[in-house]
């Protein structure tokens, strides 16, 4: 595999420089006035991203709001992530940015993400993915050396493939899409070495037009079908993740369009997991199983709980936290599983509000009096 080394340690060293800081689990970039970027984060040349990595839409800091709209160069580049989920704010996803994060299994794109950019997944172990409608070019060795990958789902907008974007995904046996016409390839080769996929396709004038295409059409590597009936045959499952999330099983086999509480499309993944948000009212979410081209008849509905204990009772058995300002940092100390953490300045302006998390670090304008509320514990502080 052509592995960009030195572009990856001139990518790193550049954002030496510029202004970031982390929250969280994440790592954070400034773009403008109000967009953001995760930001690769790491320590003796070692990422410091592991687990499962569910990247917020916004993210608060220094008193303000910012929108997370994209995923720097090589973010999450041989990181120990293994699974990851990313909002529909983000429109870019930079060039290697989770490329050899060997554990990586499942990734869940946003659905307003413009292309898929050079060795974006390259050497990971996905085993299937949806590229979202709207993508219309996916660069060089976009997904190179995903050894495991069988099933890719294509947007109907797909124009261009780059060289080696699929270069040894031996696994591959499918390839759905929804396209009257074949994308371009805009190099030598988009599937070198690669036999024996079969392509399913809309109908049979898309199956006439691929057939025709100089390279799609060669019978040795593709034969083409026609899209049949999506017809699921498993139910789906949850149970709560870290605190805040609703983790629900949804298997390898195929593709999930997710419709949140007002009907609106919010998620098109093939990830083993998708994680929904667990708020203060119970909340239906409606998951879809779809091939990208047809969607299954029978929508499978899935209730999200809020938590079965009231922030109040919770309060009555835990010990206040400990909250105080030390070198200009605001620090949360405690067991604060279920609370809020709301934050004012001293007229009464909002700075904050999110679920708790224990050792909360929150970064504020210096030298100000705010009042720190903390489920139903109060307390002011100075920094």
């Amino acid at each position: 595999m052509r592995r960009f080394a030195t572009y990856i340690m001139l990518a790193c060293g550049l954002v030496a420089g510029a202004q970031e800081w982390v929250s969280g689990d994440l790592r954070y970039r400034f773009i403008s006035n109000d967009e953001a970027a995760v930001a690769p984060w790491v320590e003796e040349g070692m990422s410091l991203y592991e687990g499962v990595v569910i990247v917020p839409e916004t993210v608060f800091y220094d008193g303000f709001n910012y929108r997370i709209t994209s995923i720097a160069d090589s973010a999450f580049y041989n990181s120990g992530i293994t699974e990851l989920q990313l909002p529909n704010s983000i429109t870019h996803i930079g060039r290697w940015a989770m490329a050899d994060a060997f554990d990586l299994t499942s990734v869940t794109l946003p659905l307003h993400l413009q292309w898929v950019s050079e060795g974006m997944l390259a050497g990971t172990d996905i085993t299937s993915i949806i590229i979202p409608e709207g993508v219309t070019r996916i660069d060089d060795s976009a997904f190179e050396d995903c050894n495991l990958l069988r099933s890719v789902f294509l947007p109907s907008t797909l124009l261009e493939m780059g060289d080696y974007a699929f270069d040894g995904c031996h696994s591959l046996f499918e390839v759905f899409s929804g396209a009257d016409e074949p994308p371009v390839w805009m190099g030598y080769d988009a599937m070198p070495a690669i036999n024996g996929v079969d392509l399913i396709l809309a109908d049979e004038h898309a199956v006439t037009a691929w057939r025709e295409d100089s390279l799609w059409g060669d019978h040795h590597r593709y034969s083409m079908w026609t899209s049949e009936d999506v017809t699921p045959s498993f139910e789906l499952s949850d149970e709560n993740w870290d605190d805040h999330w609703s983790q629900v099983a949804l298997g390898h086999n195929m593709a999930y369009r997710v419709y949140g509480e007002d009907g609106y499309l919010m998620a098109l993944t093939t990830a083993e997991h998708y994680y929904l948000p667990i708020s203060d009212h119970e909340a239906e979410y409606v998951i879809v199983p779809t091939n990208g081209i047809s969607d299954a008849d029978d929508a499978m509905p899935i209730v999200v709980k809020a938590p079965i204990t009231g922030i109040e009772d919770i309060a009555e058995e835990r010990t206040h936290p400990n909250i105080y300002a030390l070198d200009g940092v605001l620090h949360i100390e405690g067991d604060n599983y279920g609370t809020w953490t709301t934050i004012y300045d001293m007229y009464g302006r909002l700075y904050y509000e999110r679920p708790s998390v224990d050792g909360q670090v929150i970064s504020l304008h210096r030298n100000r009096v705010y009042i720190v509320i903390v489920g139903n514990y109060v307390k002011k502080v100075m920094l």
